[in-house]
């Protein structure tokens, strides 16, 4: 059904307010990568949000992606698929819906491969809904230009010499009477170090500024939080035994702040080792 430019728009079928709104979900929605190299997953634990999809890819060998955390494959689990030569993807979609049927205690999703759940090769997928903040100054295209043409296809830092992009996600409650955030970043080179910090504004307007193969998005008065390595694929901030963001940040109750992580990349994307960087996050501080 169209309209003419200039008439009074005609109202849209129940069917078609449908079709729209799950247009708008889908594009919308982020495809969150996990790739199994030997016998781990990598990025081992990741944060989505809901409508988010996680593809998992296969490298080599015999595995399953299988949702639980007993080990066995019984019938009963929410999600389940071989990875394999012959299966090398297994794509799925944590939809509203799949997360009002079946909601996990904090969002939680844990899987495991069947066939070698013995030794320890298991994931997490946690889901933040709702989530605490905003992703701003991503590396795709629609800031700032990544340095040397190395933009990412996500919402996420610009590639780095892993081809990924770096990606900082939050879980948990931005309140500083109750403070349980958590800063999650991904896509650095395994065994890197990353180093979390806050800021008190944006560069650019939020697009960001050109610096070594990424870019930089918040600044104004900053504080580094902590120093995490990157293990499995992924690294947070807290880790157990640091204090709260809010704490560590000194953050006042009603104020914005602006979080990003940066790792040093070797050998580097545009030329010779440089710092790298993840996509910014703004909070709004209860």
């Amino acid at each position: 059904m169209t309209t003419e430019l200039g008439q009074f728009p005609i109202m849209p079928t129940c069917r078609t307010l449908l079709a729209l709104l799950a247009l708008s979900t889908a594009s919308s929605a982020e495809v969150v990568v996990v790739r199994q190299f030997g016998f781990y997953f990598s990025p081992r634990e990741i944060v989505i949000e809901p409508g988010d999809s996680v593809q998992w890819i296969w490298s080599s060998g015999s595995h399953t992606v299988t949702e639980g955390t007993d080990g066995v494959v019984n019938g009963n689990e929410l999600f389940h698929s071989p990875l394999t030569s012959a299966v090398p993807s297994f794509t799925f979609a944590f939809t509203p819906a799949f997360l009002a049927q079946h909601p996990m205690p904090g969002g939680r999703y844990d899987y495991f491969c069947a066939v070698h759940a013995m030794i320890g090769m298991n994931g997490v997928v946690r889901v933040a809904n709702p989530a605490p903040g905003t992703i701003f100054c991503s590396g795709d295209g629609s800031g700032t230009p990544c340095p040397c043409g190395n933009v990412s296809p996500a919402s996420v830092g610009c590639l780095n010499s892993v081809n990924n992009g770096g990606r900082l996600r939050t879980l948990g409650t931005a309140s500083v009477g109750a403070d349980s955030l958590e800063l999650w970043a991904s896509g650095p080179p395994e065994g890197s170090n990353v180093i979390f910090f806050q800021g008190s504004s944006t560069l650019a307007g939020g697009a960001g500024v050109a610096f070594g193969d990424g870019l930089r998005c918040a600044g104004g008065t900053l504080m580094r939080l902590g120093l995490q390595p990157i293990s499995f694929g992924w690294a947070r901030y807290p880790a157990p035994g640091d204090p709260p963001i809010s704490v560590r940040g000194a953050v006042p109750p009603g104020s914005t702040r602006h979080y990003q992580a940066w790792y040093f990349d070797s050998p580097g994307t545009c030329g010779a080792p440089a710092p790298s960087w993840t996509n910014g996050y703004s909070i709004v501080w209860q």
